[in-house]
């Protein structure tokens, strides 16, 4: 029986703390004996696999008749009366207030007009950032664009809706946290995410209690795409979407893409005196997963999280694992460095819990598992075509795309606007989530009934978020006294010396003859006749304009005599 040791044991790498000393335990504390499996045809697992009894699903839905608003509602809110639309309206007038006691404005800046913000416009304002993702335009100020020239791509709603300008005051002055609280960089206590860490905190909350889920879950790293300055941008190439931006650790579920919790990767140097022998991949796996021990779930990870030193531990907790792997990770069969595997054949070798199999394709991939085997089987890839590829290969193309999935829905309707601030690209993602989120309990909550779809439960949502929200328009010009007519205008009042004035004008230019002049003496009498109580009728701009130049011309003609 061949065996395969590693005794040597240091991890490369840095993470979050852990508190938790039974689980994270160091792996020279353990020896790693791996023993190989030649009849692969005949595996069997060492363990038993336990079923997953566990109630999955919604937890506490609205009704299944509910609208989308009430599912959007269920997850920004807690049970203690805290909800996102506070807690935005609060902190962006309290950082309006703060911005505008300490600015030097300039005389044309629409600061000038801001006034403080309530619930009901916060919503109409998320309302139609959400619907910038619905209706696609290149920047934000073209949504208000009224030139007859671009009359084909207006959108005349949003002008309806909401000025310009108010708009972006708001996304000027939106915040989520009190600045004053930041506790400043290069204190230990300082926190990279304090400008949403209310938000996040408030949503991985609500996921919890308005969700459970299944067995198969996946952690795995998402990227809120941003390239601008800032010490926690990370590049991760493999990710076809975003390559640079804000790391989240998402913790989510296979089968609907469910985001269960999410953590804001706070940057190398933000832990960089910590110690962490497990290394950071182990650590953000634990801090995610620990509320589901004993539960028997079923994790797969990628190669940047796993090792045995996780599997083992998970198992341990009664969590099953399945994941690729790095050859070269402490724990791992040293044999496996240097084995070269032909193509359509594998390598097995087993180490308690751990099922540890090295198998070539297209490309050399090496795996680990407590849960699936390395027992061929037929698969059917995406064009139909039918291989034979082993269990656990198949278990892990199916099941891991988890946090994908939910990321290729978030995708799809991101407004997607450049921001210099890269908080505020984090806080929409986290809105498109909880959207995404929505709809997902929706779908299970309506059952086998009618159902809209995605574009149709965010359309209806964009919509009732707005409500009936609207413009107030200030029509230009002194406020009259007198009820006015609807066709016309009239003007409020002329004083009565003038029009004594303009009536001997024209009583000693009687010379001057034409239509404009006569028409304008008839309209000095019906002056002298009605006085105040009626008023004179401009019947155009054009012939008031005339009649203007006209009696011009009179006081001229009057001063030369």
């Amino acid at each position: 029986m061949d065996t395969d040791s590693d005794l040597s044991f240091s991890e490369e790498g840095s993470g979050v703390e852990s508190g938790n000393e039974d689980v994270n335990r160091q792996l020279h504390n353990r020896p790693w004996i791996w023993v190989a499996i030649n009849d692969t045809d005949r595996y069997t697992r060492p363990h038993h696999i336990h079923d997953f009894i566990q109630r999955y699903g919604p937890r506490n839905p609205p009704t299944p008749n509910a609208s989308p608003i009430e599912y959007f509602r269920k997850l920004t809110s807690l049970e203690d009366g805290t909800n996102i639309l506070d807690i935005l309206v609060t902190e962006t007038n309290r950082y309006a207030g703060q911005s505008l006691n300490n600015a030097d404005l300039s005389h044309h800046s629409r600061s000038h007009e801001w006034i403080d913000t309530n619930v009901q416009e916060m919503s109409a304002f998320l309302g139609l950032y959400l619907a910038m993702g619905l209706v696609k335009k290149p920047t934000i100020a073209s949504y208000w664009n009224s030139e007859n020239r671009f009359s084909l791509f207006q959108t005349p709603s949003f002008r309806n809706i909401m000025t310009r300008n108010r708009f972006q005051l708001l996304l000027q002055y939106l915040h989520c946290n009190d600045n004053n609280t930041n506790i400043p960089r290069g204190n230990p206590n300082h926190d990279p995410a304090h400008k949403v860490r209310p938000i996040l905190d408030l949503i991985n909350t609500s996921f919890k209690d308005s969700y459970s889920l299944s067995r198969d879950i996946t952690v795995d790293e998402s990227i809120v795409g941003f390239k601008g300055r800032n010490r926690i941008v990370q590049y991760v190439p493999a990710k076809k979407t975003h390559r640079w931006g804000a790391k989240l650790f998402v913790l989510a579920e296979s089968d609907t893409g469910f985001n269960y919790h999410i953590n804001l990767y706070a940057g190398k140097s933000h832990t960089a005196g910590r110690i962490h022998p497990n290394g950071l991949g182990y650590e953000v796996v634990m801090d995610l997963v620990r509320p589901l021990f004993g539960k028997y779930h079923h994790l797969l990870v990628d190669n940047y999280f796993s090792s045995p030193v996780l599997g083992d531990d998970l198992f341990q907790n009664q969590m099953y694992l399945t994941s690729t792997v790095k050859e070269t990770r402490k724990g791992m069969p040293k044999s496996y460095r240097t084995t070269r595997v032909p193509k359509g054949e594998m390598v097995v070798k087993q180490c308690g819990p751990l099922m540890a199999m090295k198998y070539s394709d297209r490309k050399t991939v090496t795996m680990l598992s407590t849960f699936a085997t390395p027992i061929i089987e037929v698969s059917e890839n995406g064009r139909g075509v039918q291989k034979l590829i082993p269990n656990a290969t198949r278990v892990y193309n199916k099941l891991m795309g988890g946090v994908d999935l939910g990321d290729s829905m978030i995708q799809t309707y991101d407004p997607d606007f450049r921001s210099l601030k890269m908080w505020k690209r984090v806080l929409v993602n986290l809105l498109l989530r909880i959207v995404v989120n929505a709809y997902i309990i929706y779908k299970q909550n309506r059952g086998f009934r009618q159902k809209m779809n995605r574009f149709e439960f965010t359309m209806t949502l964009c919509q009732e978020l707005i409500g009936n929200h609207q413009v107030e328009r200030r029509v230009p010009g002194r406020t009259s006294t007198y009820n006015r007519l609807s066709d016309r205008h009239f003007i409020n009042y002329i004083p009565e010396i003038l029009m004594s004035m303009f009536f001997v004008l024209s009583l000693q230019n009687m010379d001057i003859r034409s239509s404009i002049f006569q028409r304008y003496t008839s309209c000095v009498y019906s002056f002298l006749h009605y006085r105040n109580e009626m008023l004179l009728s401009l019947f155009d701009v054009v012939s008031f304009v005339e009649t203007l130049l006209q009696m011009l011309k009179v006081i001229l003609y009057s001063v030369t005599i």
